[in-house]
């Protein structure tokens, strides 16, 4: 994908995100009377993950658009819109069929949607874990670990689709009985490869080489644009440590490179 394009896409996904994200907040405070905020999502703390919510289409704008080789960027792109998905589509299903019933079209889809869309910044968090930094798994062994994630969301999602289905004459059903199996095996899939993500970022670091570290420096590095940006990028470079100075300087190249940086290390 070309730079520009990569751009026109990830703005447009990150635009749709915070829209979605802010019209959510803004039906959460017109349903902030009709029940408890369990139920509406108006209370301090639900306001606060909303707008921190926020940064993530941010983040991804900006990887996605200065790196869009790298599926980092896309991640956060895609976890941002879901949960711009979630946040809307429930508040806008509580309009529908709580505060005004039968005035707003499509509300048990918009409630159905809210019940499954959830799971997916999970996924996308997990698969980060897995890619970080460079947005390729560790090693050819790691990549199993990134479609054990990949297809334990998957099953996920699909069993929470169906479990929304089953719930569609009443998407707001609260029951004080135990999960279904199958509900509870959707859980620990979840659980399980959110264990396995992160103990692929823990190797990632505790067995990263000098040179990985400077590769995240360059990284950072040639990120920056304007006048001086050659001269930081030189002073970071001579600032490094000893132990992977010498990596840096023979990475670096004469001018920041417009098009990329160099391969990450295995």
């Amino acid at each position: 994908m070309k730079i520009l394009t990569a751009r026109w896409v990830a703005g447009g996904v990150a635009a749709v995100s915070v829209a979605l994200i802010a019209g959510g907040l803004a039906l959460d405070y017109a349903n902030r009377h009709l029940g408890s905020a369990d139920l509406t999502g108006w209370d301090f703390s639900d306001v606060f993950g909303q707008v921190a919510n926020l940064a993530v289409p941010v983040v991804g704008l900006v990887l996605a658009s200065r790196r869009p080789a790298n599926r980092i960027g896309w991640l956060f792109l895609a976890a941002g819109l879901a949960l711009g998905l979630s946040s809307f589509s429930s508040a806008y299903a509580l309009r529908a069929l709580l505060a005004e019933p039968g005035s707003w079209p499509a509300g048990r889809a918009a409630g159905w949607l809210s019940n499954w869309v959830w799971v997916i910044p999970y996924a996308m968090v997990a698969l980060v874990f897995v890619l970080f930094p460079t947005g390729q798994p560790r090693s050819r062994r790691w990549r199993a670990a990134e479609w054990l994630v990949a297809g334990a969301f998957t099953l996920a999602v699909a069993d929470q689709v169906a479990e929304a289905v089953r719930d569609w004459n009443d998407p707001f059903v609260t029951t004080t009985q135990p999960n279904p199996p199958d509900v509870t095996a959707a859980y620990a899939l979840m659980a399980a490869a959110l264990v396995v993500s992160v103990a692929a970022l823990v190797v990632r670091f505790a067995r990263s080489s000098a040179a990985t570290v400077s590769w995240l420096g360059w990284s950072g590095c040639s990120m920056r644009r304007g006048p001086g940006a050659d001269a930081w990028c030189r002073a970071r470079a001579s600032s490094t440590s000893a132990a992977s100075s010498g990596f840096f300087r023979r990475s670096m190249p004469p001018r920041p490179l417009p098009g990329g940086w160099p391969a990450a290390p295995a």
